[in-house]
């Protein structure tokens, strides 16, 4: 697709994010039951929906191993010097991809819109490679001539036959406990005893086989779960043990396997008592392991991974706008702001910066999310963007005009599509992940069709014009366009404006027109009275409807459980997670009460 007609060109390498290019929607969109929930609704005779067996994220395998190499060898710097030797094998491990929502395949063919690294569960025979790969580099790594007697114990490296069995099986219990995150059975060291094989005589490379081994046994690679406590009145329903438990809450806090405080709490039980429970939550969130797993949240939910650009925008591929710097008519818009192959990072830097500021540097709620005035832009390109000095991460942050760009879904992460502001995505970003609503799926028609090239329409017009036709105007004319006509007083770099500057086929000045940004945004479906002038106003609107909160509870549900929400299974588990956002509740309370529900220390997988 070409790019918008701000720039009045559809040259080759231009942003895809065309507004009508990507959404020209047919759904029929209504008030009738459409609208999200601000509250769920719990039942605590229903039986939580069903999980799968999760696989670890790519991230929490390799923070295992690195964690595994440096409880091994006694040296916490050890882990990240050993994954770096075995480096070719680890970047041939397939990546994880966003996952596409349930039912919205038809959607997704018009929005590569996924999300969710955590919850993708495919695993190939490439996959699968990999891990046997790895694991068998990773055994070798530790069982070489240095490493071998710190790893085994000196019993493997001396010249005493004697113990080498009793070496092997202490080996075996220590390590295996660590890899698979509970203490291993008499079954276990019997297994693994057979994959070192009949000759205990202390042998490198069989060491090497039994770590391979453990690193390819599905109870690492997996929340492999058997607690077979029932919960009352809940067939089907069992409780976790208290290594499952810890499993669970380390990977939730930490993205990687429980520590050796953790592991202790579960090995006598007491993890299982709510208070010790908690003090290990507040231990583990305390650290600043937490903030780095949580970052790894926020990168998830605004999406910077999925299409180029934040979730359900599909065309806003603000990482490749530096590939239009030689474009005539992009230099001539961009003037002095040129993107360089930096701004991408800077973006999501500055987008992440706000979600880390408002969780652990003035705990903030969803109000401070959706209003806050500050810049959180630390590079000074974003910063040059914004009109304000760059934030040197520590200080107060600097603060915008009054009024002008209100909360995280006005910075310009969520603006940047290029010479195109891309109103049609960005309502639609909002309309879906910001307030969770429903809309259907566009026809197929709508993948070719295009906000029109014009030198004397502004976006908004010219979108106004494509989609006012049925059926389009079904969802677009209510419920998509308004939400982002709303910030069109910022371009396609998330600069401040008050006018649109239209361009000729030769990059000269054709016009320039004013900006209108007054509508009626519809956040309730079925309010078709209300308007608003600008985003301050429409931020204010969307924070007093309450399906902020509820929508993050939602997308927080989806990243702790690796699947989408049954809003009727899952009533009880959401609703205490959204009674945090309650009274000006902290969103660090948010990321917190999850571990803390009933589901979060249950199992329904069979």
């Amino acid at each position: 697709m070409g790019i918008g007609n701000e720039a009045g060109s559809t040259s080759s390498g231009g942003s895809t994010s065309s507004g009508g290019g990507a959404s020209s929607g047919g759904g029929q969109a209504t008030d009738n039951g459409l609208d999200s929930p601000t509250h769920f609704a719990c039942d605590e005779k229903q039986k939580p929906a069903i999980e799968q067996l999760r696989a670890l994220t790519t991230l929490q395998y390799t923070n295992t191993l690195t964690d595994l190499a440096s409880a091994a060898l006694g040296d916490p710097s050890a882990g990240q010097k050993l994954l770096g030797e075995i480096s070719t094998a680890l970047a041939a491990l397939p990546p994880n991809v966003p996952i596409v929502p349930q039912n919205s395949v038809a959607f997704a063919a018009a929005f590569p819109d996924g999300g969710w690294l955590r919850a993708d569960q495919d695993i190939q025979f490439g996959r699968v490679q990999a891990f046997y790969n790895i694991g068998e580099q990773f055994g070798k790594a530790l069982t070489s001539p240095t490493r071998l007697g710190q790893v085994v114990g000196s019993c493997a490296t001396d010249t005493d036959s004697t113990n080498d069995a009793s070496c092997l099986k202490s080996f075996i219990q220590n390590f295996g406990a660590r890899a698979l995150r509970r203490p291993m059975t008499d079954s276990d060291v019997s297994f693994y005893s057979g994959v070192y094989g009949s000759n205990t005589m202390a042998d490198p490379a069989a060491y090497a086989d039994v770590i391979a081994a453990m690193l390819s046994a599905p109870e690492l690679l997996y929340f492999v779960e058997h607690g077979d406590a029932a919960v009352a009145s809940l067939p089907g329903v069992y409780a976790l043990s208290a290594f499952e438990l810890a499993s669970r809450l380390s990977y939730q806090a930490w993205d990687a396997a429980p520590d050796t405080a953790l592991l202790a709490a579960a090995a006598d039980g007491s993890l299982l008592d709510p208070a010790v429970y908690q003090k290990q939550v507040d231990r583990l969130y305390a650290d600043p392991k937490a903030e780095a797993a949580l970052h790894r949240f926020f990168a998830d939910y605004i999406e910077v991974e999925s299409s180029g650009g934040p979730r359900g925008t599909g065309g806003l591929n603000y990482h490749k706008l530096s590939l239009r710097d030689s474009d005539p008519l992009f230099k001539a818009y961009a003037g002095s702001d040129l993107p360089a192959d930096s701004l991408a990072q800077h973006l999501t830097d500055d987008a992440t910066a706000m979600l880390d500021y408002y969780t652990w540097t003035a705990p903030g709620t969803m109000h401070d999310l959706l209003t806050s005035e500050l810049s959180f832009a630390q590079a000074d390109d974003v910063a040059k963007i914004y009109g304000v000095p760059a934030w040197d991460g520590h200080s107060s942050p600097p603060a915008f005009p009054a009024g002008q760009r209100p909360g995280l879904f006005t910075r310009a992460l969520f603006l940047a599509a290029g010479a195109d502001t891309s109103p049609i995505l960005k309502g639609i970003y909002l309309r879906r992940y910001v307030l969770c609503d429903t809309i259907g799926p566009p026809p197929p028609a709508a993948a070719n069709a295009m906000v029109p090239i014009t030198t004397a329409q502004t976006t908004r017009q010219a979108t106004e014009t494509l989609t006012s036709v049925s059926p389009c105007s079904a969802c677009h004319t209510s419920f998509i366009n308004p939400l982002g006509f709303a910030t069109e007083n910022f371009d396609g770099l998330g600069r401040f404006r008050t006018e649109q500057t239209l361009y000729a086929a030769d990059g000269t000045v054709a016009a320039k027109l004013p900006i209108d940004t007054a509508v009626t945004p519809h956040v309730g479906m079925g309010d078709s009275t209300t308007m608003v002038k600008g985003p301050a106003e429409l931020m204010s609107e969307i924070e007093a409807s309450n399906k902020p909160g509820a929508c993050l509870v939602r997308n927080y549900f989806r990243y702790t459980f690796g699947r989408f929400e049954d809003l009727s299974a899952d009533g009880c588990t959401l609703e205490a997670v959204r009674k945090t956002m309650d009274s000006g509740g902290h969103l660090v309370d948010l990321w917190k009460a999850v571990v803390t529900t009933p589901a979060f220390k249950q199992r329904t997988f069979e």
